[in-house]
């Protein structure tokens, strides 16, 4: 037996390898081979000295360099063990939270014949447990009184098992082909937004085979989506990033030589699929929600709904619903497929027994996306006796629906159609269609033209053609004109900078929109307040509008703007003015107390902040000026940016002679830190203290220096020079 080293098809691999040779065959240990990526089966397994070996096949060329000691083996690629490589989906796990309350709040005040007022007020409080919510809209007039409660709900996530619970006001998760309904009692089902980057539709494993270790790319539709390395033999890359719809997948290979190899493939995926396995279940029971936002406990109809979805297939999914209740009783069910390349087709088909007796619903639809043209068709049937939780009256049930899409991409502009024929059960209905072609003039305009005809039917028909120009004239200013036989309108806006700021907003219009309006918008940190005048015809109005929050966490009451996802409250302490990025964007500042708050943090995905390490002190460091965090869905993290003093210094040493000291000496500090001699015997030092030892290697042996105190006031003092010491001699 030999200790040896191994190379792969010319590759060196590390580490050593227990080898032995029989009858002029190699033979290596399973373990080994298994670290090579060698897959051969063990018929010809033996037993040398104790150790289980396997004889390399005659496929594999083997050679020995004696002078080296090393085992060159030639591995065609089929004998190489898969790779599967794929995009990162893992869950991310949140940070740990805080607990935390908060007020968002928006506030309305118009003047236009006397002075009259509306707001909304939403209060919460969160932490690891969940969250609990309510909210509420007051006031049509000053003086009324009038508060209107809209929700009030305890939601709780279950990461590890991708499902919400939530207690109290909420709305039923059904499918596109049924009914969302308000209610208010109890719903748990799958959330799949508690791991935003799960892919949950089919995706197509793309795969391959390489004779040496190379860099792999995937282009979707020529854009760079995936990079990673391979090692010799096949592999496949599973959980592609794709563009939904038709395209098509370019592997890239590159070898260390440069040597470039491609394929290309075609693909079809629909986000309406669920992948093979994969499931998703809502249950629901309580009371429909009646009037809401007029009356704020109005309930009614007690019932029970279910809803169940699952891949079959990979080109398969199949879902149903249920709902019970004293007044309706409804199940349905349906199937969505794809046919790659022709697109998805779906059919659905549900009955109900209600108050008027049995009734019946069907769809069909049809879709294909492509990067060049698009379309879709869908058809949905229901007799006038079709009942579902939601329909109170035959004008909400819809008796007919049909819609139509195409379009087309023509290089630097697109065109598309729509046709929409609906009718409600009560004899109303309507008929649009419309044409809208899009163009991109260079960088500098954007011009639409389009058509619409309508029959509705307290309106008749109506024919109206247009056409709308957009123009950016800056990063965040645009000014936009659009016209038709009815209406013209001009617009200059500018919106306010994120980190904060003023946005303006000047509009004029004439015909049957004959308006003139200027709007001041301010963006701070505690929240947004605007200001608008208009006139139209001979009236005129003021109307103000304030939107913002309050926030309690970490024993302080903040002001902050609204909160509308996850809250980070950022502190770098005892630090002003700091700048804070998020996502490489510049967001807010830190206040007089070194915190800011970031109150719009996305719930389960690592948000990237950052602040600018500029806006210390030079006397400072930290260990990093990034960090992830991960927040819960209206949850607080505390995001804390560590701050240490320092106290840097240039000390010059000189030997006795008043030579400095040689550069490149190397020096021992009495704290236990290495440093360098550099020119003219100057040493930095990253943190002086006075009274610190310095012993330096000067070749000869060492000398000594004890290092005095610093004149006071200096930032980056200059200390010396300092005669170093053979010895203990100071």
């Amino acid at each position: 037996m030999l200790l040896v080293e191994v190379a792969v098809n010319g590759d060196l691999r590390p580490g050593e390898y227990l080898v032995a040779r029989r009858h002029a065959r190699w033979l290596m240990r399973p373990a080994d081979l298994s670290r090579l990526r060698i897959a051969i089966g063990t018929d010809e397994a033996v037993t040398v000295e104790g150790e289980r070996f396997i004889a390399l096949p005659p496929a594999i060329s083997a050679g020995f360099d004696s002078a080296r000691q090393r085992l060159e083996l030639n591995v065609p690629t089929d004998f190489f063990e898969g790779q599967k490589l794929s995009a990162s989906n893992d869950r991310l796990p949140p940070t740990e939270g805080a607990l935390a309350a908060f007020l968002n709040y928006d506030v309305s005040l118009n003047y236009q014949r006397g002075l009259n007022g509306s707001g909304f007020v939403e209060t919460g409080m969160s932490d690891d447990w969940g969250l609990l919510a309510t909210t509420m809209g007051f006031g049509q007039g000053l003086g009324t009184g009038d508060v209107v409660r809209l929700e009030s709900y305890y939601l709780r996530d279950d990461l590890s098992g991708l499902a919400r619970f939530v207690v109290g006001d909420t709305v039923t998760a059904a499918p596109d082909w049924s009914r969302q309904v308000r209610f208010g009692g109890v719903r748990f089902g799958t959330d799949f937004s508690l791991q935003p980057n799960l892919i949950t539709f089919p995706t197509p494993s793309f795969a391959g085979r390489t004779a040496v270790p190379s860099n792999v790319e995937l282009l979707v539709n020529n854009a760079s989506r995936y990079q990673g390395q391979v090692d010799q033999g096949p592999f496949s890359i599973n959980q592609a990033p794709l563009v939904t719809g038709a395209g098509e997948v370019t592997i890239v290979l590159q070898d260390a030589l440069g040597v470039e190899r491609r394929v290309r493939t075609s693909y079809y995926v629909s986000p309406r699929l669920l992948a093979r396995g994969l499931a998703a279940w809502s249950l629901e029971a309580g009371a429909e929600r009646q009037d809401y936002g007029i009356r704020s406990f109005a309930y009614r109809n007690p019932f029970v709904a279910g809803t169940y979805r699952r891949g079959i297939a990979d080109w398969l999914t199949a879902d149903g619903r249920a709902e019970l209740s004293k007044d309706v009783r409804m199940a349905g069910a349906g199937v969505t497929m794809v046919w790659a390349p022709v697109g998805e087709f779906g059919l659905v088909v549900a009955g109900s027994q209600g108050g008027d007796g049995r009734g019946g619903m069907y769809r069909l639809f049809y879709s294909r996306v492509s990067p060049a043209w698009n379309v879709a068709v869908s058809y949905q049937r229901a007799s006038r006796r079709f009942d579902q939780l939601g329909i109170d009256r035959d004008q909400d049930r819809i008796a007919k629906q049909m819609q139509a899409s195409a379009g087309v991409s023509l290089g630097g502009g697109s065109v598309a159609l729509t046709w929409t024929d609906l009718r409600y059960g009560d004899g109303n209905g309507a008929k649009i269609a419309s044409a809208n072609y899009s163009l991109s003039l260079g960088s500098r305009a954007f011009l639409n033209l389009y058509a619409i005809r309508s029959d509705l039917r307290d309106a008749g028909h109506q024919t109206l053609f247009g056409l709308g120009l957009t123009l950016p004239l800056g990063q965040r200013s645009s000014g936009y004109v659009q016209a038709d036989r009815r209406n013209q309108l001009a617009e200059l806006r500018q919106t306010p900078p994120m980190e904060g700021g003023w946005g303006y907003r000047l509009s004029a219009g004439t015909g049957d929109s004959d308006r003139q309006q200027a709007e001041a918008r301010w963006r701070g940190d505690v929240g947004e307040v605007s200001l608008e005048v208009a006139r139209q015809g001979s009236e005129e109005g003021v109307r103000m509008l304030a939107s913002g929050g309050l926030l309690i966490a970490g024993g302080g009451i903040r002001p902050t703007r609204r909160i509308e996802g996850g809250l980070g409250v950022v502190e770098v302490p005892g630090h002003a003015n700091v700048r804070i990025y998020q996502e490489n964007r510049l967001i807010t500042r830190t206040n007089s107390n070194g915190i800011a708050i970031i109150p719009d943090l996305r719930p389960y995905e690592a948000n990237r902040l950052s602040l600018a390490p500029s806006d210390l002190p030079l006397d400072t460091q930290m260990p990093d000026d990034r960090m992830i965090v991960v927040p819960r869905y209206r949850g607080a993290v505390a995001a804390r940016f560590s701050i240490e003093r320092r106290n840097p210094a240039t000390v010059i040493v000189t030997m006795a002679n008043g030579q400095p000291v040689e550069p490149g000496a190397h020096v021992m500090a009495s704290d236990g830190s290495q440093l360098f001699v550099g020119q003219q015997g100057e040493i930095f030092l990253p943190d002086f203290k006075p009274g610190t030892t310095l012993k330096i290697d000067i070749g000869q042996g060492e000398c000594q220096v004890t290092l005095p105190a610093a004149k006071a006031g200096e930032t980056l003092p200059r200390i010396g020079p300092v005669v170093c010491h053979h010895g203990d001699a100071r």
